[in-house]
């Protein structure tokens, strides 16, 4: 008993840390903008990338290939659609609500970037994830006229102090803001509607990392998904796991033992939710997945009998739309809390007005009403 005890104190003591580090997280982000860029000039900015690295960009920057499809969302967001002249292999796949069909694919999503499609595209930027930073000093010494930073702009730890230096680079300022503070308004209601909530008030959860590919694997607070739920008012199982990576395997018996009051299943955009998809594509995705697992005693699960499994897209969590998804697990989580929010509704508002479109689909289920 005593060790159970010190267990949940332990868990308690870990959740009001990440919810001191989550209230900080805004100044920070202000701080690391401003000190990661070194210097500007009518002609250049000097900035330190989010891999560390020094880098000089002359300006204007008018020709741009982002490496990933996200930080591409983000630049169309900051209102640069004129300046991107090449986009990666996943872009057209997953993001073709965006447009941009006849822009040339010269990098591979998460991978090489195809360097005799970038010299005859003639870019005066290229702009790689955070995942890139291993080989970004190889690029930059491949294209030694191209400056070449590492920046996702993609990230809730990350994102707005990366928007601000891409606005600074970018000329972009006054649409950088509009999107930053857009962001901070919602993740301002989160954060004051759940600061007082006590542990017990707390429902616990498993949160599961690419579920239409595999099983079993936790996502913790500190992966980059895992950050999107923190401060939401729950607690993660996986907060004290051993990770693989920036996820936990699990199993079956391990989910079973600690039973969890939730449990959200992790889609990757482009396959099974999105644009174009239904509320009956994904009732119908979530039934099967709990059918898969029958025989593992996922039924028996207090989240399973209590209709608590919910789906839900990596657009509305890696991306400029991370904090739609951190409403939408407030609201999973404490639905009298948020009532008069809609992440529906957000992410219709986000579309008309960062990107000028209207997309039907569905990215979570079943929606907070």
């Amino acid at each position: 008993m005593k060790k159970l005890a010190y267990a949940k104190m332990l868990g308690y003591l870990m959740t009001a840390y990440l919810c001191l580090l989550i209230a900080v997280m805004p100044i920070l982000a202000a701080d690391n903008a401003k000190d990661q860029i070194l210097n500007k000039t009518d002609s250049s900015i000097s900035i330190i990338d989010s891999a560390g690295r020094t880098v000089t960009v002359p300006l204007p920057v008018e020709r741009i290939i982002p490496t990933d499809y996200r930080t591409t969302e983000a630049l169309l967001a900051l209102g640069a659609r004129d300046m991107i002249v090449g986009v990666d292999t996943a872009f057209h796949q997953r993001m073709a609500e965006f447009g941009l069909k006849d822009v040339p694919e010269a990098s591979v999503h998460a991978g090489e970037v195809n360097y005799e499609e970038i010299l005859l595209l003639k870019p005066n930027l290229i702009i790689l994830p955070v995942s890139g930073a291993i080989y970004a000093d190889d690029v930059a010494k491949k294209l030694p006229t191209i400056p070449v930073i590492v920046m996702s702009a993609t990230t809730r730890q990350d994102g707005i102090p990366e928007l601000k230096i891409l606005g600074q680079i970018l000329g972009k300022e006054a649409q950088a803001n509009k999107l930053i503070n857009w962001t901070e308004k919602y993740a301002g209601i989160v954060e004051e509607r759940t600061k007082n909530l006590k542990p017990e008030e707390m429902p616990t959860f498993y949160y599961e990392y690419m579920s239409e590919s595999s099983k079993w694997q936790a996502i913790p607070p500190t992966n980059p998904a895992g950050m999107v739920v923190e401060g939401c008012g729950g607690m993660n199982l996986a907060s004290d796991l051993k990770l693989n990576g920036s996820v936990a395997q699990v199993d079956a018996e391990w989910v079973l033992s600690k039973n969890p009051d939730f449990i959200f299943m992790d889609l990757m955009k482009g396959f099974d939710s999105g644009p174009g998809k239904t509320e009956d594509d994904m009732k119908n995705l979530l039934a099967k997945y709990v059918d898969d697992r029958a025989r593992e005693g996922f039924e028996n699960l207090t989240a399973v009998q209590n209709n608590h499994v919910y789906l839900i897209d990596r657009d509305m969590i890696t991306g400029p739309r991370w904090v739609i998804g951190h409403v939408c697990f407030a609201k999973w989580l404490h639905p009298d809390l948020f009532k008069d929010l809609s992440p529906d509704d957000m992410n219709n508002e986000y579309l008309k007005e960062f990107h000028g479109i209207d997309v039907q689909g569905t990215w979570a289920y079943p929606l907070p009403k």
